[in-house]
């Protein structure tokens, strides 16, 4: 039997079953059956189902009563073109506005989200850096029983202590005045 390539768009979406409704331009707008959408892991590694939005533009093959169909996916057009034409960059944007962007040819990735960012492991988290680490916030807060050091500390500012300051070595401020002298 015959098939046909065919456009329309995403009039309704069924998550729990990972099957969408496509209303059929060159049809007369006439609405699928209920299609499945294609998925890239189901079995030992499994991920969230991927599925267009509601009134997304997308592909379908049909066999010539229109019955037989299959979803092909989401497809950019003149009046929705891609937000990034870069071959060398994978640029996600969430519908609320949070981006995820790599750069390979700039080896850079970037994560711009509108919300809250938690970052959750089991085990233990390292960061290796081969230049400066900056972080930028109105204030930070390390909920932690106790920091290691290795390396110098460097203070711009203010240090207010409020407990106990343990100090082995020598303690001189700017005017040369040490831990070691009477009054």
């Amino acid at each position: 039997m015959p098939t046909q390539l065919e456009y329309g768009e995403v009039t309704a979406l069924d998550h729990k079953t990972c099957r969408l409704r496509v209303r059929l331009d060159d049809r007369d707008g006439v609405e699928s059956y209920w299609l499945n959408v294609p998925q890239r892991n189901t079995q030992g590694t499994q991920r969230r189902p991927l599925m267009p939005e509601l009134g997304e533009q997308v592909a379908v093959l049909l066999d010539a009563d229109g019955v037989g169909v299959v979803y092909l996916g989401g497809i950019y057009s003149t009046a929705e073109p891609p937000p990034v034409v870069d071959e060398d960059t994978d640029y996600v944007r969430f519908s609320d506005g949070t981006v995820s962007t790599y750069d390979r040819a700039a080896g850079v990735m970037m994560l711009d989200c509108v919300g809250a960012l938690l970052v959750k492991c089991g085990r233990n988290i390292t960061v290796e850096s081969g230049d400066a680490v900056v972080v930028k916030a109105p204030s930070a807060t390390l909920d932690i029983a106790q920091v290691i050091l290795n390396g110098n500390l460097q203070l711009s500012g203010d240090l207010s202590v409020d407990g106990n300051v343990d100090i082995k070595g020598t303690v001189m401020d700017v005017g040369g005045n040490s831990n070691h002298h009477d009054h």
